[in-house]
């Protein structure tokens, strides 16, 4: 016999689940909503044809209306969150094929952890790295303008100079997607391009995991980071320490705008909208240079480790002129940049034309295109510029001086940048 009560209470859980009133399931079924309300007290039951009809309408079988085990073994799936599950298992599949096919790496399936070897044979003290890192405030201009290959360069490129400051050889990169159901082939795509970065650079991927959450992103929003480990020989790391007056800053051109100079850009795109669709000049587009990546200067860098050129490398995260940049010069030592030397990019000479931003405060909100600094002796600065210039565009653009007369300063300038040329 059946459990009016147990039925009742059914019907009740599922009309509520779907939002509907006991008046609105009583239009739809043309009955009374006071049948329905005795219903759900347990104390009538439905006619068989009037279960049908309920069921059809609630979207349950007439079994787990009725049957207390399918009760009992309701479920919610995945996809009751919006999650298309075997969308995503293919696609993840498909990227796995993209890890790098080197014995660096062990094992590198997605949503587990990475096993991974490196040979450090020779090297009679390793010192690892890591670091992760995130594109900062360009990512919402890429999600919403698709400019999604460009933000992973950006990231790949960026965390790898982090190491590369000090001397470090970047060894495996793992990337990480949060997201709701985005276009897979725009996700494959973006793990294409950490594969390209690492390929440039000699680094090994072990690919991209893709944590979907439409519970948390919606299907046109997602953040992205890469994880970088590295390694060198004790005494091959960088620390500042042997930089000497009289050296020589070598400057390597990127063409990507530094995420932590956007906001700045963000807040003259507000006061002039019209910029999101100018043109710089006939061949390029603004949008276009605003959202070009960052090089990563791998081969430079390990280049001039391997010849011992290498004093220290600086990475320029917005300005050459951030005094926080230069904290590792020793102490009664300065550089002294050549704005002068420094050459300007169309970006950022457009971006000054703009006229929103003194000329006296531009340089130290941007780095003008001078992605890293390395600092070299002055007897190696035309074999260190001919190392660099086989793979980036480089100028010198200062040298190391005594800090009399800015005691403390650690960064300083002559010249003035060349605006008109």
């Amino acid at each position: 016999m059946l459990d009016k009560e147990a039925v009742g209470k059914k019907i009740a859980f599922f009309r509520k689940e779907k939002g509907i009133t006991q008046k609105e399931l009583a239009d739809f079924l043309h009955i009374s909503y006071q049948a329905v309300s005795k219903w759900e007290q347990g104390k009538s039951l439905p006619t068989v044809e009037m279960l049908h009809e309920i069921s059809l309408l609630l979207n349950v079988t007439v079994d787990v209306l009725l049957d207390e085990d399918e009760w009992k073994n309701r479920r919610i799936f995945y996809e009751d969150s919006g999650l298309d599950t075997q969308r995503l298992y293919a696609l993840k599949k498909d990227i796995a094929k993209l890890v790098s096919k080197d014995a660096c790496i062990l094992s590198a399936d997605y949503a587990d952890a990475c096993l991974f070897r490196m040979d450090t044979a020779q090297m009679e003290k390793p010192v690892y790295s890591n670091i992760v890192c995130v594109p900062g405030s360009k990512e919402k201009l890429a999600k919403e303008y698709r400019y999604n290959r460009e933000i992973c360069a950006d990231v790949a490129g960026s965390a790898m100079n982090f190491l590369l400051q000090y001397g470090m050889k970047p060894v495996i990169l793992k990337a990480m997607v949060l997201c709701g159901n985005y276009d897979s082939e725009q996700l494959y795509r973006m793990a294409q391009t950490f594969r390209e970065v690492c390929d440039k650079n000699g680094v090994s991927f072990a690919g991209m995991e893709i944590a979907a959450q439409p519970v948390n992103f919606t299907s046109q929003e997602y953040a992205v980071s890469a994880t970088v480990i590295g390694v060198q020989e004790q005494e091959k790391v960088l620390t500042g320490s042997h930089i000497e007056a009289g050296d020589v800053l070598i400057g390597m051109q990127t063409d990507g705008i530094e995420g932590t100079s956007y906001p700045f850009v963000k807040v003259m795109l507000d006061k002039n909208p019209g910029l999101y669709h100018a043109q710089i000049d006939e061949e390029r587009f603004f949008l276009d240079e605003l959202m070009r990546p960052n090089a990563a200067f791998t081969r430079e860098i390990m280049a001039l480790q391997d010849k011992g050129y290498l004093r220290r490398a600086f990475r320029i995260n917005n300005s050459l002129l951030r005094r926080g940049c230069w904290k590792c010069v020793p102490e009664g030592l300065g550089v002294c940049i050549d704005l002068s030397a420094v050459p300007v990019l169309p970006l950022y000479r457009f971006l000054f034309a703009q006229d929103m931003i003194g000329e006296n405060v531009f340089a130290r909100h941007f780095h003008m295109g001078i992605g890293m600094v390395a600092i070299v002796p002055e007897k190696y600065r035309e074999e260190a510029m001919e190392i660099i210039g086989q793979f980036s565009a480089c100028r010198c653009i200062g040298r190391v001086v005594s800090d009399e007369g800015h005691k403390g300063e650690k960064i300083w300038s002559t010249g003035r940048i060349a605006w008109e040329s």
